[in-house]
């Protein structure tokens, strides 16, 4: 699934998985009506692309789309609500014209506070007795149902809002449609530059599908965007994806179970990808450095990467001779 740059379609949900057949299938049944939507996944699955996706598709003005970024309003509550309330008035005025309706996109919605939460609560509630042509969308990074109670968000807004969920998964879970958005995004930038890049060698294709993509469709658009600049021939090489670090992490992870471990006889206690991957970074690069007397050209070379990446991450990682 990728954000389109010249037009928000569903077309432009790229790949053949059953997963993107079907989120094409929900936008066609979402744009039926104005019911609250819920759209949850990771940073970088496309939450905010498949919002703009449902408004235009049922045929409404890009003007009549308004998107809130809840992390600006903590604390701004009453700049929020009027923010909304008028956008929710020229609703009103215009609410009479055919197939036409307004959208609210709140992201982040897990970072709304209390009064915040009510606010919204009491305004859908509103909203539904005055049968207004305004959709709400909102979405979350978070799998909310399971942390209601733990992140004190309320469960009357959660049933209210979460008529038609939705759960955008992460680009390592529909890895089937990698290589077309891949080519998609390429064929993008060579219509807006100046190169003229044909593919992907099979070392560069090798890559792509090694990497485990923590950032998503957003992080491969940039990657793409990085060759393309980068790139001197016909076609797109592994060196240019800038991904080496990071590209046999899962092999080695599984081959290297000890590399995990801080040596200090304490195991991680943050799981998530990211903290296992810091800590295996950590030890692996420590390893190499140590391995090569502590020689950064020399370390950086058997890593394959630039030596300027090795001082970044010493310094990111804080890695200290022992």
């Amino acid at each position: 699934m990728i954000k389109s740059i010249e037009k928000y379609s569903k077309e432009a949900f790229v790949g053949t998985s059953k997963y993107v057949i079907g989120l094409k299938s929900i936008i066609a049944t979402i744009c039926k009506n104005t019911a609250c939507v819920l759209v949850m996944g990771e940073k970088g699955t496309g939450k905010s692309f498949f919002a703009r996706v449902v408004h235009l598709e049922g045929g409404n003005q890009p003007k009549d789309f308004l998107e809130i970024n809840s992390n600006l309003f903590i604390n701004r509550a009453e700049v929020l609500f009027n923010k909304i309330n008028n956008f929710i008035k020229d609703a009103d005025q215009t609410s009479s014209e055919i197939n036409t309706s307004k959208t609210i996109y709140i992201s982040n919605i897990e970072k709304l506070t209390r009064e915040e939460q009510d606010f919204f609560y009491e305004l859908l509630k509103k909203l539904n007795e005055m049968n207004l042509k305004v959709r709400f969308i909102f979405s979350s990074t978070k799998n909310l149902e399971g942390i209601l109670d733990e992140i004190g968000f309320s469960k009357d807004l959660y049933f209210l809002i979460s008529t038609i969920p939705v759960n955008l998964l992460p680009l390592r879970q529909h890895t089937e449609d990698l290589i077309a958005l891949a080519e998609y995004f390429l064929r993008f930038y060579n219509l807006k530059g100046t190169n003229s890049i044909k593919g992907f060698s099979e070392e560069a294709i090798k890559q792509l599908y090694n990497y485990c993509w923590p950032g998503n469709v957003a992080e491969l658009k940039n990657a793409i965007e990085r060759a393309f600049l980068l790139g001197k021939g016909d076609y797109i090489q592994s060196q240019d994806l800038i991904l080496k670090l990071n590209v046999q992490t899962e092999n080695i992870l599984s081959s290297n179970i000890s590399l995990l471990e801080d040596g200090k006889e304490n195991k991680i206690e943050d799981k998530t990808l990211k903290a296992a991957l810091d800590v295996f970074k950590k030890n692996y690069v420590t390893k190499i450095l140590e391995e090569n007397n502590w020689n950064q050209t020399k370390a950086a070379k058997v890593l394959g990467i630039q030596r300027t990446y090795v001082i970044r991450l010493i310094n990111e990682l804080d890695i200290r001779k022992k």
